[in-house]
């Protein structure tokens, strides 16, 4: 059993104890916070003051991402989607991205900063696009495909100098107490100013469909499955 399912089942039980009194929709979109929402955060966290700054994410139509683009748009960054589904771009747009594109390689300026839930190419396309001291935090690795840097992407000539990479794993240190960080982020979801982005709720029954859709990549932002309950709007 990993670290990160059991955290994410301890937060689900702590979403569902605080939000008890909720809809059936609301306490559907506040379950989505683990483990995707956290993760957002947390990078955006140590990426420092986005103000002003480009960021850009991949994967940016997935779970963590669709997070991402909202926090760091709110935060006053320059948000630079990449999606690999053109579909998507009307819908991170009005998330707040300022610039969707296809791949990391049609991006015309440099970033800030990078959080990157796709590895493979993307990342080595991602980290090609920071600018001097940028930082690219690797979250995910949805393309299953190995990251391979040329040696020259690592030069530092052309101001290209002082880029890194970093690894992110949300429950590094396994004692940390995130229970105050859904607080914030659960009024957002509340409220109605943080879209979780669910492309998919049924009943549990159905779980095999959302695997088959997640496994295909047909699945965009997150799926929702009620237990012995109706289905909720969105994608049964």
């Amino acid at each position: 059993m990993s670290a990160t399912s059991s955290l994410e089942r301890k937060l689900r039980k702590k979403v569902r104890r605080d939000t008890s009194t909720c809809s059936s929709s609301a306490s559907g979109a506040l379950s989505t916070l683990p483990v995707a929402g956290l993760s957002a955060l947390h990078v955006l966290r140590r990426m420092g003051s986005v103000l002003g700054r480009r960021v850009m994410v991949t994967g940016a139509s997935g779970g963590v991402g669709r997070y991402a683009v909202r926090l760091a748009a709110r935060a006053g960054a320059h948000v630079v989607a990449i999606s690999r589904n053109p579909a998507q771009a009307d819908g991170l747009r009005a998330l707040g991205a300022d610039e969707v594109h296809p791949e990391p390689a049609a991006v015309p300026q440099p970033v800030s900063a990078v959080l990157d839930n796709v590895g493979g190419q993307y990342l080595v396309g991602a980290f090609a696009c920071l600018s001097v001291g940028g930082t690219l935090f690797s979250v995910g690795r949805s393309s299953e495909a190995p990251a391979v840097l040329p040696p020259e992407a690592l030069q530092g000539d052309e101001g290209r100098h002082d880029r890194s990479i970093r690894t992110f794993y949300l429950v590094g240190d396994p004692t940390t107490d995130f229970s105050a960080d859904l607080t914030w982020p659960a009024a957002e979801i509340a409220a109605g100013r943080l879209d979780p982005g669910i492309s998919r709720r049924g009943a549990w029954t159905r779980h095999t469909e959302a695997v088959q859709a997640l496994l295909g990549h047909r699945l965009h932002g997150k799926a929702v499955l009620d237990l012995g309950g109706p289905a909720g709007p969105a994608g049964s």
